[in-house]
């Protein structure tokens, strides 16, 4: 990086463009646009604070689930990552053997020794493997491996992983999941609702025992379901339950992006990319959850010979300017939904916002031209801990 650069464009949350003076990796001054030429950026540029994706299986090739993960795996997927402007984000490990669990938050627990994966990873996500045991809420996590809550195994699996693990996803309605909700919420475990079945009495339940979040809501849900008994009103109802959301427009429709949006207002609503390691990568057929799927042109991810979802190709800033462009919620809005939100959720605590002298720099810099939006928008500069990445 340059010892000094003059980088313009709009702070999200602000209206004016502005010069960002930086010096030796530091907030030098924050100032209008004066006549001198931008290093990067211009009038029209948009500057973000980094993002906050909790939900990430992989990306650019690399696997959060294969049983071949290794530190450096989680240090490639970090890098791809940030470049895409996404500063925080949460491994999640989908359903699978007990065994092949421990091994996996063995990694990641000797990963986040690092103190620069630790600044970049708060945490790991269990999705799994006490979701339901039914074909279509199941999803595309295998059905071999799925089981009750047992408080046990999240014992082991949180020792390997030297206690990351920060949020746990869970089908409400097994026989004990009071139970393991209430335990896990009283250690500062994020339990999350989600792959299920769960009726209005068992989703009460799980929100009076604590948890606090609703996996991907919209997916991971029967494909028919009772117009009025079903696990969606529930949740949307229930105001002391977060929602995440993917919104690639594959998952959910515009038209449901903003119905939530309406109901559980900006300060409940999470953007997730649950991206798998085919994000950023062509389309074709890959092997993923031990199945064959096939990410077609559009980005859509599917199991082979279906149209079943088997997680997403987005990228975290794509799904924060596709719910500006197709909901009620504004960019800034959207921003914090990716960021802000879910770092209060959790307790990460991110950097100060807009950028301040003094301070290290910690900012992406996105292209003016957002009309082209979704998979073509990512940031053309980012800077973290006072560092550029580009």
């Amino acid at each position: 990086m340059p010892v000094s650069m003059l980088v313009r464009g709009v702070c999200a949350g602000t209206k004016n463009p502005v010069d960002i003076d930086i010096r030796q990796g530091r907030v030098l001054s924050v100032r209008p646009v004066g006549r001198s030429a931008a290093d990067a950026g211009d009038a029209g540029s948009l500057i973000l604070p980094g993002l906050f994706d909790i939900q990430v299986n992989g990306a650019c090739g690399y696997d959060m689930q294969s049983p071949g993960m290794t530190v450096e795996t989680v240090h490639a997927l970090n890098a791809c990552l940030v470049a895409r402007g996404v500063f925080r984000w949460i491994p999640t490990l989908v359903t699978d053997s007990a065994d092949a669990l421990e091994h996996k938050c063995r990694v990641l627990g000797e990963a986040l020794r690092d103190p620069l994966l630790a600044r970049h990873i708060p945490g790991i996500h269990l999705e799994g493997p006490h979701i339901s045991p039914e074909d279509g809420p199941r999803g595309a996590h295998p059905a071999a491996h799925v089981r009750p809550p047992d408080l046990n195994l999240f014992a082991r699996l949180q020792g390997a992983a030297n206690g990351h693990i920060c949020y746990v996803t869970l089908a409400p309605e097994w026989p004990g999941a009071v139970r393991y909700i209430r335990t896990l919420t009283a250690r500062g475990v994020l339990v999350s609702l989600g792959h299920h079945r769960a009726d209005a009495s068992h989703i009460r339940a799980a929100a009076d025992a604590g948890a606090r979040l609703c996996t991907h809501l919209g997916n991971g849900l029967a494909s028919l379901v009772h117009r009025h008994q079903n696990p969606l009103w529930p949740q949307l109802a229930d105001d002391r339950l977060h929602v995440s959301l993917i919104a690639d427009l594959e998952h959910l429709p515009p038209e449901m992006l903003n119905v939530v949006y309406r109901v559980k207002g900006p300060r409940r609503i999470v953007l997730v990319s649950d991206s798998v390691l085919l994000a950023g990568m062509k389309p074709g057929r890959h092997t993923l959850f031990g199945a064959e799927v096939e990410m077609k042109r559009s980005g859509r991810v599917c199991l082979s010979g279906t149209d079943l979802l088997a997680g997403s190709s987005l990228f975290l800033p794509e799904a924060v300017m596709n719910m500006a462009r197709v909901t009620e919620m504004s960019l800034v809005r959207a921003v914090d939904a990716a960021s802000r939100v879910p770092a209060r959720l959790l307790g990460v605590r991110l950097p100060a916002w807009p950028p301040r002298p003094g301070r290290p720099v910690e900012f992406a810099l996105y292209p003016s031209d957002r009309e082209t939006g979704g998979r073509a928008w990512k940031p053309t500069l980012v800077f973290t801990g006072g560092v550029s990445q580009k």
